[in-house]
């Protein structure tokens, strides 16, 4: 498995930044970032204006519909290219995302594990770094 090939794939699609974090296992763990483009912060405000009786901008419009949006639209987007990259590369692979921060909305971090193993246990992995 080509880690390099798959860090430069992944930023020529959806991501804008990617690190390697250390893993003696049989994977590639790799913390990635995605930042969301003008479009996707503005349709999130529109939605959670459209959809919400709270105050713009206030906690609950943040936590119960503006970070929501976001999040799925990275998990969607992320997880579109990760199944390509996995039959492109012919590689297993599994993500989490972080919780979007309501101060700093411009990008969602996610942990990110490629593997030719067939059993590919992100949760495992988790532990083993300690994050």
């Amino acid at each position: 498995m080509n880690v390099n090939e798959i860090k430069e794939y992944l930023l020529d699609n959806v991501f804008s930044e990617i690190e390697e974090i250390d893993y003696e296992g049989n994977a590639a763990v790799l913390r990635a970032f995605y930042d969301f483009d003008e479009d996707e912060l503005k349709a999130a405000r529109a939605y959670a204006n459209d959809e919400s009786d709270f105050e713009e901008e206030s906690q609950e419009w943040f936590n119960q519909f503006f970070l929501p949006y976001l999040n799925d639209v990275a998990i969607d987007n992320v997880g579109e290219v990760c199944e390509e990259a996995m039959e492109n590369f012919g590689v297993k692979a599994q993500f989490i995302s972080y919780e979007i921060d309501m101060n700093n909305h411009s990008y969602n971090e996610f942990i990110i594990a490629f593997s030719k193993e067939e059993d590919l246990d992100l949760d495992s992995i988790l532990d083993e770094i300690g994050l």
